[in-house]
């Protein structure tokens, strides 16, 4: 929810289907903020940066960086609000992939993926107060994870490994990391590659991403029960292919982008799924026509409903398109 050249041929192969997969976020669902002025997109100079996950908390959009392992804010209080570096990126780490946010803090995970197919490097969950910008924990990840997305669960923070079909328990009170919270069988990667886009849905349950297919997973007491596939009508399979990925809990309704990182059209597409229980729902178009689409979030503010959503140009990073700056945050009005 990651930085080498590659050929052609192995982008192909590699971001059209798995870096679909890639990306997010793991965004909560927030209630209506305070009224601000919505802007029509946001976008960040230079060419190094390529967005990859969103999270709004506090009136500021929080953006990860693929391309430089940093991360910037926006403050939606401000008018025409600008780029802000709120971390710079760490020696060692030279990927920023999912956040998330309570409020209060952020997490964000930074890898060292290898795109070009050779084990990861280091990977790590950071966590920040979000008031004051200072860092404040940090969990080293088991050796090969590529950490995609990032839960905040009763306390506990759930990482979903892009590497390796896992989802991973971080114990902030005691600093345990448990690598193998959750796995399944049924998460086969010749299927589809790796595991994409994974969320909370505040109210016991984990949605993941894997095999053009959405799973649910049940929490109890910090457990994981048995996971269960959701039944999807109105889509079909090659659109259920989850990057970045929103949560909507008064409309029980996920948002999610599926990246079109290999194909050198700008043909990224948000998707809109509305649950009738936790493992039935019913799937539309929201919007197309997007340059590699990754992160996304929504946003209620006054009555009006917003979706947030990261262009992350990443064929320029990796060869397959002319990069075209600036990077584009754009703002669908729902």
């Amino acid at each position: 929810m990651k930085i080498q050249i590659i050929n052609f041929l192995f982008i192909l192969s590699f971001f059209s289907i798995t870096l679909l997969t890639s990306c997010k976020d793991d965004d909560d669902d927030t209630p209506d903020t305070p009224s601000i002025e919505v802007p029509n997109s946001l976008t960040i100079s230079g060419d190094s940066f390529y967005p990859e996950d969103i999270v709004i908390a506090s009136n500021r959009v929080f953006l990860s960086g693929l391309g430089d392992g940093t991360i910037r804010s926006f403050d939606l209080t401000q008018t025409n609000p600008s780029a802000q570096l709120f971390a710079s990126a760490e020696t060692g780490f030279s990927q920023g992939w999912g956040l998330t946010s309570d409020g209060t803090i952020l997490l964000s995970l930074l890898n060292n993926a290898d795109f070009a197919g050779g084990a990861p490097g280091a990977s790590k969950l950071v966590q920040y107060n979000i008031a004051s910008g200072e860092k404040t924990d940090e969990w080293n990840l088991p050796a090969n994870t590529v950490g995609h997305t990032v839960s905040i669960v009763d306390g506990k923070y759930y990482v979903s490994d892009f590497a390796n079909p896992r989802i991973i328990e971080v114990d902030p009170s005691t600093g345990n990391v448990n690598d193998s919270w959750f796995t399944s069988s049924q998460w086969d990667p010749a299927i589809d590659g790796n595991l994409g886009g994974v969320i909370y849905d505040n109210n016991g349950g984990l949605y993941a991403y894997l095999g053009f297919k959405i799973w649910y997973i049940p929490i109890s007491n910090g457990t994981p029960g048995t996971m269960q596939e959701v039944a999807i009508s109105g889509l079909s399979g090659e659109q259920i292919n989850v990057d970045g990925i929103t949560w909507v809990d008064s409309q029980n309704t996920l948002y999610y982008a599926s990246n079109d990182t290999g194909n050198p059209e700008n043909v990224g597409t948000v998707y809109k799924l509305v649950f009738s229980n936790t493992t039935t729902a019913t799937g539309s178009m929201v919007t197309t026509g997007l340059n590699d689409t990754s992160g996304v979030w929504y946003l209620a503010n006054d009555g009006s409903e917003y979706l947030f959503v990261c262009e992350s140009q990443f064929g320029g990073l990796f060869g397959i398109n002319a990069l075209v700056p600036p990077f584009n945050i754009e703002i669908v009005n729902l």
